[in-house]
């Protein structure tokens, strides 16, 4: 089959051309206690006032400010008390001149009243209350929609549902909500010398990580991931494996098999499948050897074997396309620069990516990666939050380097 596509694509041409043409994949609606983590497919609108009225914050006394504008400790007022109002009731008539209504943290502020003062700042009986200095009208209350605005649109289209996000809209009542469905990605493992977690390490084979390690990405993000398998290193059967998960999935991305060798078919695979190929390698390490391809709506992403470089173009290509097909209404990573306190003692030829994590150092955000990094290296993503860029055609990095790095989810 003649290429037809680009090979050896800068890093952002990759994300792009991933990014191209991808679209969520439906919405559905999903009650509120499954919500964490679902990504809102609509803006949702205050219905009403968050507090729906004048409440106050603290246990005391509800008065009106001007009844007591010139107590003094020499010369307090003493103010009678008409009842009390606990949260869930309302009092039963309006604070006149010279009363005073006890009242609890949570409940509505009495008409008539202008401000609560605390218990602390009292003396008080049952039937009276006395205080020794003047408040300002306002003091202690908390008005009605000062926290939400009933017209205010409270969550967007395209937010991710979090525990406070969650706590507004129950406070709204909105048991349920309109989501976007989860993306369903398939993960097929090639090689020969591959073994699944649980079995036996003979001579020349090595643990199915890449899979476990990938799904596991992929479910934090939001994505419903499943591990396919692995196959062995014949086109026919990776072509098969592909076409199977095309059937009901949204992404298949595969592990190995993306380079030049004898025994890599993922390409040619894909092809026969009847995916378009966006693009073959980047110029980027690890992750060069990375396939990019789509099948009508399905995404397609030949990633290396090597634990690390499948990380890297998980992160740097695939990521903003994921969040993307989630419907999240801000699919590009934060990108901060930060600090290399030790440089960076390689040269890079193509483009660099480092995992790490940020410290702030003498107020300054630091980048930390580990001395030792290679592409077949898991250990460098286990406490990674950050991944950091190095430009394409750099030398070695002088210590206090600035760089950029994605900020991780």
């Amino acid at each position: 089959m003649a290429q037809n596509y680009p090979v050896q694509v800068e890093m952002e041409q990759g994300k792009e051309l991933f990014l191209s043409g991808v679209n969520p994949v439906g919405t559905e609606k999903v009650c509120l206690e499954e919500a964490l983590g679902r990504v809102l497919a609509e803006d949702i609108q205050a219905r009403e006032n968050i507090p729906p009225f004048d409440r106050s914050p603290l246990d005391g006394y509800a008065l009106r400010s001007s009844d007591i504008a010139g107590a003094s400790r020499e010369e307090p007022v003493t103010l009678s008390v008409m009842e009390e109002v606990p949260a869930g009731a309302v009092a039963q008539k309006p604070v006149e001149a010279g009363e005073a209504v006890r009242i609890m943290t949570g409940a509505p502020v009495p008409a008539g009243a202008d401000a609560v003062v605390r218990y602390e700042d009292t003396t008080f009986t049952e039937e009276t209350v006395t205080l020794s200095w003047p408040v300002v009208s306002g003091s202690n209350i908390v008005l009605a929609g000062e926290d939400v605005r009933a017209g205010d649109v409270v969550v967007e289209k395209g937010d991710e549902l979090n525990a406070a996000r969650i706590g507004v809209l129950a406070a709204l009542g909105y048991p349920e909500v309109l989501v976007y469905k989860r993306p369903l990605v398939r993960i097929i493992s090639t090689g020969d010398e591959l073994v699944d977690v649980s079995g036996e390490l003979t001579p020349g084979k090595i643990r199915n990580s890449s899979a476990y390690m990938i799904r596991a990405f992929l479910q934090s993000w939001g994505l419903d991931a499943r591990i396919y398998g692995i196959v062995k290193d014949e086109k026919q059967e990776i072509r098969r494996a592909i076409e199977e998960c095309m059937e009901d999935a949204d992404c298949v991305f595969t592990t190995g098999g993306v380079s030049v060798g004898d025994f890599d078919f993922v390409l040619p695979s894909m092809e026969e499948a009847g995916a378009e190929i966006l693009f073959w390698k980047t110029q980027m390490k690890p992750g060069m050897a990375t396939i990019g391809a789509r099948k009508g709506r399905i995404l397609l992403a030949g990633l290396s074997g090597n634990p690390s470089a499948a990380a890297a173009a998980l992160f740097v290509l695939c990521l903003p396309a994921l969040r993307k097909l989630c419907g999240r209404r801000e699919w590009e990573l934060p990108m901060i620069q930060v600090m290399l306190p030790e440089g960076y003692g390689k040269a890079s030829p193509g483009g660099r990516i480092l995992p790490g994590r940020l410290r702030i150092q003498d107020g300054k955000p630091c980048f930390i990666t580990q001395k030792h990094q290679a592409n077949g290296m898991i250990s460098p993503w286990s406490s990674c939050n950050l991944v950091a860029v190095v430009p394409r055609g750099s030398g070695a990095l002088e210590k206090g380097t600035m760089v950029h790095a994605y900020y991780l989810p």
